[in-house]
């Protein structure tokens, strides 16, 4: 039986990897974890991952729809566009740091939801190069996300099957975060130096007051960013109270907003959660390692999460893994790790759908060689501060 479910993930996985964005891709993985659920695999850990993924994700999508169509993505562009000062490279540098503090304050998932209508207009209103800044968003924000506890859904599903602490979360992950964070921004500043070397239009930065409209999207994604840091303090997985803040900032508008439900993706993390939990895979880990188990142990979840998409993944990880330096491990491979396929991440798969037909190819060789370089600092970085603590 052990068989069959191998060829079922395998098809499901392979489907997903050649057409993240298809949905005949989608309908086989279903097929897929279909027949899996006919031979007896459990539906409960789908629904426990796809329910709190799909309102989340949802409140992000219509949050930033709300914030498009009040205007705010538009001054923020300005704003942006002003402080570059026509240079391509000062913009990118502003739109990686703007997307990691966004990836601390709502999550990677959010973050991106973000940022991406704010590149098109950028790349639309002032000639900046679209590819360089969508493709540095969105390894900054999968790499970054895993500085904090609220910065990836993986960290949260980790943190609450191993009874990680947030502050204890915090002192190992800040420093290795960043630093994969800063290493993928180089990499792709590097391989994209051509499209960023010429000017863009420059810029004059809107001080006109906030229209009502502008306030209330302001107030909300203020609203939403703090519901979502502070939840882990209560222990509380952000997406509830994120999902919380966007509903009553809609409540509050009179004008009846367009809900955005995010079906394709949460079909698909469904099904890869159905097929991969079907294998039931017991690896036993030892509680402590020392350096080099501790970067076997996040490459091998890096790998599985670029092949299977890093949600279900971390949910088998949890399982698997003690306590300690390992559960860290894994989660350096879960974000940075995922980064080397269009369909390891949830959020990457939110940033090509949004962004369309302007979305670059996600170049395999590159993400793949910056996931592994990130994975290799981060872990090193980790390794580190279990030795000065």
């Amino acid at each position: 039986m052990l068989i069959v479910h191998a060829i079922l993930a395998a098809i499901a996985i392979a489907a997903l990897a050649l057409g993240p964005r298809s949905a005949g891709a989608t309908l086989v993985a279903l097929v897929a974890a279909g027949v899996d659920l006919a031979l007896g695999a459990a539906v409960a850990p789908a629904l426990a991952v796809v329910a709190p993924l799909a309102a989340f994700l949802g409140a992000a999508l219509t949050l930033a729809a709300l914030a498009e169509r009040s205007g705010i993505a538009d001054r923020a562009a300005s704003v942006l566009a002003a402080r570059a000062g026509g240079s391509a490279f000062a913009l990118y540098a502003l739109v990686c740091a703007t997307c990691a503090a966004l990836t601390a304050a709502v999550s990677l998932d959010g973050a991106v939801v973000l940022v991406v209508p704010l590149l098109l207009v950028l790349s639309r209103r002032f000639g900046a190069p679209f590819a360089p800044l969508f493709l540095g968003a969105v390894i900054v924000a999968n790499a970054g996300s895993i500085a904090v506890p609220q910065g990836n859904p993986t960290n949260l599903v980790v943190m609450d099957r191993l009874g990680l602490a947030p502050q204890t979360f915090i002192a190992h992950m800040l420093v290795p975060g960043l630093a994969a964070a800063a290493l993928g921004a180089v990499g792709v500043a590097v391989t994209q130096r051509r499209a960023l070397r010429p000017p863009i239009a420059t810029a004059q930065r809107d001080r006109s007051p906030l229209s009502a409209a502008e306030r209330h999207a302001v107030l909300a994604l203020a609203g939403a960013a703090l519901a979502a840091w502070a939840a882990p303090l209560f222990g509380l997985a952000p997406c509830w109270p994120f999902t919380a803040a966007v509903a009553l900032a809609l409540i509050a508008k009179r004008a009846r907003p367009r809900l955005i439900v995010p079906w394709r993706v949460a079909a698909q993390v469904g099904a890869l959660v159905v097929v991969t939990g079907a294998l039931d895979l017991s690896v036993p880990t030892p509680p402590q390692l020392a350096l080099p188990g501790l970067l076997l142990v996040a490459s091998a979840v890096a790998a599985a999460s670029a092949l299977a998409n890093n949600l279900p993944v971390s949910v088998s990880a949890a399982g698997l893994l003690a306590s300690g330096p390992p559960a860290y491990a894994a989660v350096v491979g879960l974000a940075v790790g995922s980064v080397a396929t269009p369909h390891g991440s949830v959020a990457t798969l939110i940033a090509s759908q949004l962004a369309g037909d302007d979305a670059p190819p996600l170049q395999a060789r590159l993400f793949a060689t910056l996931a592994a370089a990130g994975v290799l600092a981060a872990t090193a970085l980790l390794w580190a501060t279990f030795l000065w603590s």
